[in-house]
């Protein structure tokens, strides 16, 4: 059994969509509620969350489960429409690929812990062949059962899919939330995926291992058991 383990964030992550995550939230909010969302609130209520918990607090109102599962509905079909609508930059994140055809080459074992639903990550499944690197039962989604990031649930629960622990685990993340619940869970490396202008807070936050711009930026070298 190798002792040395990959688990990707997915959204930002392996997939950077988070533009679209952002006008999809924007244009929900918008209609459903009226409401404006600034970048600070993106910051700390949106990205890396599970979207029960977005849902709730920028609301600003009670909400039945019901309620939340139906807008929830709604703003992930806006954000999907805006994922298909833009064909050329549907696709897995620069130097994703050859990773991971590397990954699986070397008998690495890796997962996914994102907090996308089951309707998303089926999309996102059939839209980039992930069958072709992920046992998708081994994949850590927001099923309602798992607390979002930035506890440390998901990546737990995410190690012990594919059998190690934690601290033999490498993680690829490019939100704070997602990096604090890494951390948390006492993963041994974590890197963040990044772009320029997030760069100086991932390179100043004592979690992070290393900072990359993309995959093709990764030190092999970690992967050595």
């Amino acid at each position: 059994m190798n002792n040395i383990g990959v688990i990707f964030d997915f959204n930002g992550t392996l997939f950077h969509d988070s533009d679209k995550h952002e006008k999809a939230w924007r244009q929900f909010f918008k209609n459903e509620f009226n409401r404006d969302v600034n970048d600070e609130e993106f910051k700390k209520y949106v990205h890396g969350r599970n979207g029960d918990f977005t849902l709730k607090y920028l609301s600003g109102k009670p909400l039945t489960d019901k309620e939340v599962s139906s807008y929830l509905d709604i703003k992930e079909e806006i954000y999907r429409e805006l994922c298909l609508s833009d064909k050329s930059n549907f696709h897995l994140a620069t130097g994703a690929e050859l990773l991971l055809d590397e990954l699986k080459e070397r008998n690495i074992p890796i997962t996914i812990a994102t907090a996308s639903q089951l309707t998303n990550l089926k999309f996102y499944i059939e839209s980039f062949n992930l069958t072709r690197w992920f046992d998708v039962d081994k994949i850590v989604y927001d099923d309602g059962t798992v607390l979002g990031k930035p506890n440390p649930d998901y990546y737990i629960k995410a190690s012990k899919e594919i059998n190690l622990l934690p601290q033999n685990c490498i993680v690829f993340e490019d939100a704070i939330s997602g990096i604090q619940a890494a951390y948390s869970a006492g993963i041994g490396k974590i890197i963040a995926v990044t772009s320029s202008k997030n760069e100086p807070t991932f390179q100043n936050m004592v979690e992070v291992y290393d900072v990359i711009h993309n995959f093709h930026d990764f030190d092999r070298f970690l992967l050595r058991s």
